[in-house]
């Protein structure tokens, strides 16, 4: 297993480090052109929150906010369905949980033959009754934000929520699964790097007896609206393997463009693989290659948290 790490490690850097030969390898080869669907599409099913945090610029978002008709996600799910896009996530740039249909899209979803259905939520809409219309929905994973090992840090970072709320809740999926005889849905727990080492470490400590999984990230600059320097090189994986449709239908770049600023279809009057590799995907794929841009990707630092082996599944 060591020498696995080692040889992968090394692979990466090597990719990372050629940078500027990936990308014009991949224009060479036409990659403008992605040779496969998407292996995730995230249907925001609504970009509503009902916190505050400190590292997240919703006041920066100046567009529209809603929720997802139920119409328009069934025709999205049924072309997912029909492609055989496997993996779908209900959430983007919102708190998941304040849409009152969540449960019942989930459970149309997997209906419909949707492998892997999860979502992203802050937990403190999570109660008793709607986790239970979760687990039997058939939800297969739920990644809670908690970014905190106490509540003092909690509540200055994570301002409107309640502390005991959301750890409450948390308990409470993870008793009700097990009552319910379940491994599913699988229990993310989040946490963001602050220069807070000490409460990393608590975090983990607190956490990994109960969490499936314990995600520790760095914060990224959520494509330069926190801050605007990045020396991101590589090309970012999102353009080539994630499809982002937001609440009311438009297509938009990626996760990062969290106001929707390049959108690149309508799936109220186009279909995904109509938007996919039409002219304006295509083109912001090229540019990407090109310049580093689009001007939201030059100034995102999103990709340094990702591995750089996307790109053999596309050579």
């Amino acid at each position: 297993m060591a020498i696995t790490r080692h040889a992968r490690r090394a692979a990466e850097q090597l990719l990372a480090s050629n940078a500027k030969t990936v990308r014009r390898l991949m224009l060479a080869t036409g990659r403008d052109r992605a040779p496969r669907l998407p292996d995730i599409v995230q249907i925001e099913s609504t970009n509503l929150c009902n916190a505050k945090c400190v590292f997240c610029p919703r006041d920066e978002m100046h567009r529209r906010q809603g929720v997802m008709a139920f119409d328009l996600f069934r025709r999205i799910v049924d072309q997912c369905a029909e492609l055989g896009i496997t993996h779908v996530r209900l959430h983007n740039y919102g708190e998941a949980l304040l849409d009152r249909q969540i449960a019942a899209k989930v459970r149309y979803a997997k209906e419909r033959g949707i492998q892997e259905v999860g979502m992203i939520s802050n937990g403190s809409l999570l109660t008793a009754d709607l986790a239970r219309e979760l687990i039997d929905a058939g939800l297969d994973a739920i990644n809670i934000s908690v970014d905190a090992s106490g509540k003092e840090v909690f509540e200055r970072t994570r301002v409107h929520l309640d502390y005991d709320t959301v750890i409450g809740n948390i308990r409470t999926l993870h008793r009700l699964r097990g009552e319910a005889g379940r491994r599913r849905p699988r229990l993310i727990l989040s946490f963001v790097r602050q220069n807070n080492s000490d409460e990393e470490r608590r975090f983990i400590e607190e956490w990994s007896r109960i969490a499936d999984k314990i995600h520790i990230t760095d914060l990224h600059n959520w494509a330069g609206t926190l801050h605007t320097q990045s020396d991101v090189r590589y090309p970012c994986y999102r353009l080539w393997q994630t499809f982002t449709v937001l609440w009311d239908g438009r297509v938009s770049l990626c996760c990062a463009d969290f106001d929707g600023r390049n959108v690149l279809g309508d799936l109220r009057t186009s279909t995904i693989v109509e938007v996919w590799n039409s002219p304006l995907y295509r083109a912001a794929r090229r540019q990407h290659l090109e310049s580093g841009g689009p001007e939201i990707c030059r100034s995102c630092d999103l990709p340094k948290k990702d591995s750089p082996l996307w790109v053999r599944r596309l050579l």
